[in-house]
């Protein structure tokens, strides 16, 4: 029988260390499965979509502050619902990589089917959806929000989407697999090591997923700070520099020695991101009834002549033209 390269290239990530978790679960019944997820995800609803008798495999150990698990499991899905993320009081980042079948995942307004070798990313916090093939295998890895530094910047943009593949995703899940099937007497000191770095990975990953998609970041975490309050006043035509500056707590001087860090000024930017806004609501098939006035004012736009010229220098097209084009 051949096997897929995609499925070779994602099993061999396990293979070639030569993984074995601690302790591997043979699971005959549906019960079990359910009290396996309840006992090391945060609570879920579940529902088994097999037509054949149950049958998974389960294995979960600690990495540090994290938690990865490896799952083969039967047609079903999971789900999050807005009650059950309300129960719990720290949201957590939740990696999940293929390595055969396929899955699908929702959450916010994204959804995204993975095949073998490829990953997305969900957030505990929120509601979400999982649907999982027959015999769907992958890896989850659990962390808290911390592990991501400026995590709220992105989160919602880059959950239930795929995720930048590159040699990052790779060396995240092949680093932490080979944590877990380490010596346990190595020194702590060397493990705690290896998680700096492994925490640097996914962070690159993850802001790489979202450069991906069109989400800038800074390294500058005040500058992803005054990314923030520029997004939160996004409507407010009257909020400027000086606005900016009081948020942040800074002189208006600091504010623009600040942004010179990354070749701007205060007014660009928050110009920038007003015509994001706007070109991503015109992208928007739900909102294409939508006025482009209303668009343009929403997005902090006072006129709409100079939002129109703005918008036709930055992208090319007038707002309309835009519109008619992404329909196409």
């Amino acid at each position: 029988m051949n096997v897929p390269k995609n499925q070779l290239a994602a099993e061999s990530a396990i293979s070639t260390l030569g993984w074995q978790p601690t302790v591997v679960r043979s699971v005959s019944c549906f019960k079990e499965w359910k009290d396996f997820v309840r006992d090391n995800f945060p609570w879920l609803e579940f529902k088994n979509g097999s037509s054949r008798d149950f049958s998974a495999e389960i294995s979960a150990q600690e990495v540090g502050s994290s938690s990865l698990s490896l799952i083969k499991a039967p047609a079903g899905h999971v789900k999050r619902t807005r009650h059950l993320s309300e129960l719990t009081d720290d949201g957590l980042i939740k990696i999940m990589w293929q390595l055969n079948g396929s899955l699908r995942l929702e959450q916010d307004k994204n959804s995204c089917i993975l095949s073998p070798g490829q990953a997305s990313v969900c957030d505990s916090a929120r509601p979400y959806k999982i649907e999982m093939s027959e015999g769907a295998k992958f890896a989850v890895l659990m962390l808290p929000h911390s592990y991501c530094a400026g995590w709220e910047h992105i989160s919602e943009s880059i959950c239930g989407t795929t995720l930048y593949k590159g040699a990052s995703s790779r060396s995240v899940l092949g680093t932490l697999m080979a944590l877990t099937a380490a010596n346990r007497e190595d020194e702590e000191e060397d493990v705690a090591t290896v998680l700096d770095a492994v925490q640097v990975m996914i962070t690159k990953l993850l802001y790489r997923s979202a450069e991906q998609i069109g989400v800038k970041s800074f390294e500058d975490p005040r500058l992803n700070k005054a990314r923030d309050h520029i997004i939160r006043n996004l409507s407010n035509s009257d909020f400027g520099p000086d606005e900016l500056a009081s948020a942040m707590c800074m002189s208006r001087r600091s504010l623009y020695m600040l942004f010179e860090e990354i070749d701007t000024t205060p007014v660009k930017l928050i110009r920038e991101i007003r015509l994001e806004a706007a070109m991503r609501t015109l992208l928007d098939n739900q909102q294409k009834n939508r006025k482009i006035t209303d668009i343009a004012f929403d997005s902090g736009f006072s006129e709409y002549a100079t939002f129109t010229r703005l918008f036709k220098s930055q992208f090319g097209k007038t707002p309309s033209e835009f519109r008619i084009a992404s329909c196409k």
